[in-house]
């Protein structure tokens, strides 16, 4: 091997080590907080004028002074070429400097009046996530139970429409999204499924499809752009030994949303404005909401073990991967866990919806928690979300 490759490589390795190591809790600099300046040099005696060192370290020497008072710490050793001394003294604001006038500052603030923000967007959307209805579930009340709390809801949205605009935030849009699971089924979910449902199939969906009709009827009237969408559960779906047998799409949870629509669209003068988002071929919906990207799943469909925001954070980082339109989305919301959560992971945010079921004796019954009825809403615009609030 030649010397000449021998000393390149040395003078690589000899880069990349420090010129000089200092001992821990020593090093050169300053530490306003504890009142302290650190400096290195081969001078044997302490600096008699600190002025030039304050400066190169990022300190104003007209505002900090070294208390003179206070002695000087010293440390000496031996680098093998020559002998290095550190120098740590006390600093401090410098007694001729001019502080601040804290009581002044206080008074100019009690003379400033708030302002009215002025709301200079053109677009903003009120997001409601109708999520696992559950109806024919017989647990806390049954469908009767369901149906007052779901009218609460139609009631709510509005006055909540109405709340933003008094805030200063007026709605441009309306997204309704159907979480899935809006029907409990009948079979092939968990054991005594059959026996305890108060309602049919066909008595669930027509309970779901008409509450979805009168809902958007009169939500209609709000003058926003309503956009209507829906991702398919696993109670919609169609199941034989508690395993699905059909397609993704032969789902419930998209049937009701698009029997709701042709209703609402026999009348175009009335609910002409309203926009559909049934998909086909995916389990997702993902919408550019007024410049916020959103993924809308259920969440049936997120593996693994763990939590079940950990488990969507592992979904969304594959859909990710294979460069999905979820995986554009800034903010991932679902269904399926009747819990409300929340994650905010860098840029994105993950939230699980509450659901509007009575709850589940069935998972009462295993050791898991009753959670509050709810139905999830917030606010999106300017590429963000905000006000979120449970109705």
């Amino acid at each position: 091997m030649s010397n000449e490759f021998l000393d390149t490589q040395r003078d690589i390795e000899e880069a990349r080590r420090p010129v000089r190591a200092h001992p821990k809790g020593w090093e050169p600099g300053i530490d306003t907080a504890a009142g302290t300046i650190t400096t290195v040099t081969d001078v044997s005696t302490p600096p008699q004028d600190w002025s030039h060192i304050l400066w190169n370290l990022g300190l104003d020497p007209k505002a900090w002074e070294v208390d003179e008072s206070q002695p000087v710490q010293v440390r000496s050793w031996d680098n093998h070429e020559k002998r290095l001394f550190y120098y740590r003294a006390v600093v401090r604001p410098s007694s001729g400097h001019e502080k601040p006038d804290v009581e002044a500052l206080i008074k100019e603030i009690k003379r400033r009046r708030p302002k009215t923000p002025t709301d200079v967007l053109e677009e903003r959307a009120l997001v409601v996530c109708l999520a696992d209805w559950q109806a024919g579930k017989p647990d806390h009340g049954g469908y009767e139970a369901l149906i007052e709390r779901l009218l609460d809801v139609k009631a709510k949205v509005p006055a909540r429409l109405r709340e933003l605009a008094r805030a200063g935030r007026p709605v441009s849009h309306l997204y309704v999204v159907g979480m899935g699971d809006m029907v409990e089924a009948c079979d092939g979910h968990y054991a005594q499924q059959t026996f305890g449902v108060e309602l049919d199939r066909r008595q669930q969906i027509k309970l779901v499809r008409r509450m979805l009709v009168t809902m958007l009827a009169d939500w209609a009237r709000h003058p926003a752009k309503v956009v209507v969408a829906a991702v398919p559960g696993n109670h919609g779906e169609n199941r034989r030994n508690g395993k699905s047998y059909t397609t993704f799409d032969d789902n419930a949870d998209l049937e009701m949303f698009e029997q709701a629509a042709e209703i609402l669209q026999a009348n175009p003068e009335a609910y002409g404005h309203l926009s559909w988002v049934i998909p086909q071929g995916d389990m997702t919906v993902t919408l550019d909401v007024c410049g916020t990207i959103v993924t809308w799943a259920h969440g049936h469909q997120f593996g693994g073990s763990g939590l079940p925001l950990a488990k969507a954070r592992s979904w969304w980082q594959g859909k990710m991967a294979a460069q999905h339109p979820a995986g554009d989305a800034t903010v991932l919301v679902y269904g399926h866990y009747h819990h409300l959560q929340l994650l905010q992971d860098g840029p994105r945010t993950i939230i699980g919806c509450p659901s509007n079921d009575g709850g589940s004796r069935w998972f009462e019954e295993q050791g898991g928690p009753t959670t509050a009825c709810g139905t999830l809403t917030f606010v999106c615009e300017g590429g963000g979300w905000r006000d979120l609030a449970v109705l």
